[in-house]
């Protein structure tokens, strides 16, 4: 199973106080506006662009949906093919402090480096903040320096890589989310979730991922996965709803589970690039896989 992706660690500092410390958490819109600005886009949307056919911004933000009957019924609505992880801000004062985030770019979006690198100093200026340093990380967690230029080479990564938990046990994993996890039914924010439900969730953007931006379909059984994955079970669970600013924002803990994991390996360790969940490409979702 290969979707390779590039992961890329960005260091900043405040140029001033901010009050908000999740900030970064509701950036999509400028983060939107900052790659149009990158690639010198004025208008308001993609209609009757002459560009339309080699521009980066539809490729990686129309979210197409397949003319393949079949593979939207699977994979449905494409996600976007990035992820960002989101440092906390810490509390006022916080000017002069330094922060880091990262941007894990899927298939295709790898092709665009250079117009995401911009635009992430560009959202980052937008917050009165300033890029310090930004470096690639490579298989096994070591990091090298990003050089400037239009299109830097950087390591590829993959769910083969070596992990931070290391090699899984085969009948018991413990999923640590530490960042809220947004699982939503009949629009309302979930407050418990079996593995079954997990491994749902975690099938279908894995799999979208690959189909639409690696141009691939992953050889996953997802009749066969998704029937295995009732006979796991909750052996514990210590998630918890948690508030910013006074509003939900998702689970945040763990949940150990036990039963026939070793099907789901290699698609839980994507799942902890790819994140999961409502909000998962700006940060939310995000969570550590120990044994």
């Amino acid at each position: 199973m290969e979707l390779h992706y590039v992961k890329i660690l960005f260091t900043f500092s405040l140029d001033e106080d901010l009050d908000d410390p999740y900030l970064l958490y509701a950036s999509r819109s400028a983060f939107d506006a900052a790659f149009r600005k990158a690639l010198s886009c004025r208008k308001p949307d993609c209609a009757g662009c002459a560009s339309l056919g080699n521009c980066p911004y539809p490729a990686n933000f129309a979210q197409r949906i397949a003319g393949d009957p079949d593979a939207v019924r699977r994979h449905q609505k494409p996600p976007l093919p990035f992820v960002f992880q989101f440092p906390s801000l810490l509390p006022l004062p916080n000017g002069g402090a330094s922060f880091e985030c990262s941007l894990t770019l899927f298939g295709s979006a790898v092709q665009h480096l250079s117009s995401f690198l911009l635009a992430v100093r560009l959202l980052l200026e937008g917050i009165q903040a300033s890029l310090v340093r930004v470096e690639a990380e490579c298989p096994g967690g070591a990091r090298e320096p990003v050089a400037a230029g239009l299109s830097p080479a950087l390591p590829l990564l993959s769910a083969l890589d070596p992990t931070g938990a290391g090699p899984l046990l085969p009948d018991r994993v413990t999923v640590r989310f530490i960042r809220p996890l947004k699982l939503t039914h009949d629009g309302r924010l979930l407050r418990r979730f079996s593995f079954s439900e997990l491994a749902r969730v975690l099938m279908r953007r894995v799999s979208s991922l690959a189909y639409y931006y690696g141009g691939t379909e992953l050889p996953l059984d997802y009749r066969w996965l998704s029937l295995a994955s009732h006979s796991v079970r909750t052996l514990e669970s210590n998630c918890r709803l948690e508030s910013w600013s006074g509003r939900p924002a998702g689970l945040v803990g763990s949940a150990s589970f036990a039963g026939d994991l070793e099907p789901f390996h290699l698609l839980l360790q994507l799942g902890s690039a790819t994140h999961l969940g409502k909000g998962a490409s700006f940060g939310f979702g995000a969570y550590q896989l120990e044994r």
